[in-house]
């Protein structure tokens, strides 16, 4: 039972007894926590005490919270070799992770100094802006933003739930992908950003910009992934 007498916390008794059954694998990754109620009633502590512990140990990312599942131990970390042009759905597959991709936008859009900078566009251009939340095992673990020249205008007809970008255009429309120039810097979560990676507003993440180039040279698309930092080990 939890100390109330100690100088320490209830929130950081539970959180050090959650930890504790972590480390010595009395819970594995993968494994589902009982519910707030439960932990309450087990501990003969209040629910706010128990929320306080499970939204420290998420933001420390020991664990994952599901809407509609559950709490999770965190499962080990996608490995993402950034100097491969290689898509999430096969970096995902590559680690035994079923991925996933939920469309939050496809539209044609005006193209911004920046399109017209990396993908050598004209003023009044327009490309094909997609952006999409990623999955790994059911879990939302990034939010990419895709944007291509309008020549891409077919993609709008695409189904991209659930699917792999990059095989939809390797096999399907015959695109070779070649040289990729990236840059990794630290963003922190917008509302709607932290709303579809249920975290919280602020909290860290990884940004992983990019632009694509075929092999013939023409540039095929830029992009940006905001990552959660505890899912992913990045390969430089």
């Amino acid at each position: 039972m939890l100390d109330p007498s100690e100088s320490s916390p209830l929130y950081k008794q539970l959180q050090e007894k959650i930890l504790d059954s972590i480390h010595s694998g009395s819970l594995q990754p993968g494994d589902k926590l009982p519910t707030e109620l439960e932990l309450s009633e087990a501990n003969q502590v209040s629910r706010v005490t128990v929320r306080a512990a499970l939204d420290s140990l998420t933001s420390e990312g020991y664990l994952v919270r599901i809407p509609g599942k559950g709490t999770f131990i965190t499962k080990d970390r996608i490995k993402k070799n950034v100097a491969e042009t290689i898509g999430f759905s096969d970096t995902c597959r590559l680690q035994n992770k079923v991925p996933g991709a939920k469309v939050i936008k496809c539209v044609i859009e005006d193209a911004t100094l920046s399109d017209q900078e990396h993908l050598g566009l004209k003023s009044g251009d327009k490309v094909i802006n997609i952006e999409r939340i990623r999955y790994a095992d059911g879990v939302p673990i990034s939010v990419e933003y895709s944007r291509f020249p309008s020549s891409y205008s077919f993609l709008l007809n695409e189904d991209l739930n659930d699917k792999s970008l990059y095989e939809i255009l390797r096999a399907k429309y015959k695109v070779s992908f070649g040289h990729a120039r990236k840059y990794i810097v630290l963003e922190y979560a917008t509302f709607d950003v932290a709303t579809y990676l249920n975290i919280a507003e602020d909290h860290p993440l990884l940004s992983i910009k990019s632009t694509v180039s075929g092999t013939d040279g023409n540039k095929i698309h830029r992009s940006k992934q905001l990552i959660l930092g505890d899912k992913f080990e990045l390969i430089v």
